[in-house]
């Protein structure tokens, strides 16, 4: 499936709503293997080399942005040392106030452990929450990871190999905001909110840039 055709399948389901179609249709885009060069020949093509207007951060590159949903392609580097670890957040436990579909592009893929908030909203600094039984899955090839907003915690664990994957994020709908996406430490104590708020600022501000001259 080409990017152009999967933007315009999503404008037709029900983010919301649709969670099985978007999951197989995620899945058909991940079989196209050429979705990075046609998105650099895109931008090269748009923009030239000013680096004012690419989407990108130390790891992954945005392919579609609008005010629904953004797509990404992320890369995960096998990681020996912390600053590797820091720069990919692994091992850090936390939860993000978006939804997001993740499907693995290439390599064997980094490994989640995810467990289930099960308390109401929103948290408490260093309060537990009561919690799921853990679940992991490895986001090889294929392999498709669902979290809905605010109500999961996880962590990734580096690949063997570098690895790819496609994700989809689902924006926030700031009117029905019922908590902020927390990190939590080793024993899923909240500490701090924050890193994927983060993440969604990032957005933001990349897609500032392209409106500066």
């Amino acid at each position: 499936m080409k990017l152009e055709a999967f933007v315009e399948r999503l404008k037709t389901h029900d983010l919301r709503r649709d969670k099985s179609r978007i999951i197989e249709d995620l899945r058909q885009l991940a079989k196209n293997r050429a979705l990075l060069s046609d998105h650099l020949y895109a931008t090269i093509q748009r923009d030239g080399f000013d680096t004012r207007s690419r989407l990108y951060n130390a790891y992954g590159f945005v392919l579609h942005r609008n005010d629904s949903f953004s797509l990404r392609l992320n890369f995960w580097a096998p990681a020996g040392t912390a600053d590797e670890k820091e720069t990919f957040i692994y091992n850090l436990n936390h939860s993000h106030d978006f939804e997001i579909y993740a499907v693995g592009y290439s390599g064997d893929g980094y490994t989640t452990v995810t467990r289930e908030i099960l308390d109401d909203l929103p948290l408490q600094k260093n309060k537990r929450p009561r919690l799921g039984k853990a679940r992991r899955l490895k986001l090889g090839p294929g392999q498709v990871l669902y979290m809905p907003a605010l109500k999961e915690i996880h962590r990734q664990i580096p690949p063997m190999s570098m690895s790819a994957s496609l994700s989809l994020l689902v924006h926030p709908q700031h009117w029905l905001k019922l908590d902020e996406a927390w990190c939590f430490d080793k024993d899923y104590r909240p500490l701090y909110p924050g890193v994927a708020t983060q993440e969604v600022a990032l957005f933001t501000d990349t897609v500032s840039l392209l409106n500066t001259g």
